[in-house]
């Protein structure tokens, strides 16, 4: 699969800082035949994601063209004011504080997540938590720390053109783990048309589906060029692999798997149970 990354100007950056295409946003938005008949992946490094900006349509243009983009027109408008992202404060704060013994008790005042990825080991909770609500290249997290608590007192983008020298490296070696993770091993298989990954406990007592069930179902589907393949809780980040999720958990809106559909929501697959079912059917 592809790898596409925009940037807002051609000098963001270097072009042989990375394998991938780098093309700037304006040419991605003016000249639609670039990437036809292709699925590519985009990585979206516009420096301005405000409403209505090049880096805006960018995201919601390659939506349109079944580009799977990251961040999307979503999570910008998420993170354009607190109070459309407060709802994930506490489990991002309670995260945060268990990170406050191997930080010797002191936070930095801002920490910078690139690709779910933190400055350090200590950060991998936090910054994995923080990917998985907000799917943003780089992110900045303002923090207000206290005695006993630290607090969020921000979140947003961080551009390419705001970066020190040291947090672009940072970030170029993060881009590469990123990207190298994502493909999918083949294992010389011929390649359906379509992978759906289907979300199993295989210790679940009351499973929804019996596992006898679902290979039948497997079967059928290998029939009509669809791909099933079983994944489970610790397979998150390989989810955007995927064409589709088909979550065969038991569901509540306090466990994995309604973060396994949040996370298909964003890479705008289609899933089920969404997640405004859960929430609808669990309250």
């Amino acid at each position: 699969m592809t790898w596409v990354i925009l940037t807002g100007r051609q000098s963001d950056l270097d072009q042989v800082a990375t394998p991938h295409k780098i093309i700037t946003n304006r040419d991605y938005l003016a000249h639609p035949s670039l990437f036809r008949g292709q699925r590519p992946k985009v990585i979206n490094l516009s420096n301005n994601y405000g409403y209505q900006s090049r880096g805006y349509y960018a995201s919601l243009l390659a939506s349109s063209r079944g580009h799977k983009v990251i961040p999307t027109v979503e999570t910008m408008i998420d993170l354009s004011e607190r109070k459309l992202y407060e709802h994930a404060l506490p489990e991002l704060e309670l995260a945060l504080n268990k990170c406050r013994k191997d930080l010797g008790g002191v936070f930095p005042q801002k920490v910078c997540i690139f690709f779910g990825i933190g400055p350090s080991k200590i950060w991998d909770r936090f910054a994995k938590l923080l990917f998985d609500w907000f799917r943003a290249p780089a992110l900045e997290v303002h923090i207000k720390d206290s005695a006993e608590w630290a607090s969020i007192r921000k979140i947003g983008f961080h551009p390419l053109a705001r970066m020190t020298e040291d947090e672009e490296k940072s970030f170029i070696q993060c881009l590469e783990t990123y990207t190298n993770r994502e493909w999918r091993d083949t294992k010389g298989r011929t390649p359906a048309r379509y992978t759906f990954a289907t979300l199993v406990d295989p210790h679940e007592e009351l499973p929804p589906s019996e596992i006898s069930s679902l290979r039948y179902w497997a079967k059928i589907a290998e029939k009509m060029g669809v791909e099933i393949e079983p994944i489970t809780k610790r397979d998150l980040a390989k989810l955007a692999n995927y064409d589709a999720l088909f979550i065969r958990e038991t569901t509540s809106i306090s466990n994995h798997p309604y973060r396994f559909a949040r996370r298909a929501q964003q890479e705008g697959m289609p899933v089920i149970d969404d997640p405004l079912s859960m929430i609808r059917c669990t309250n």
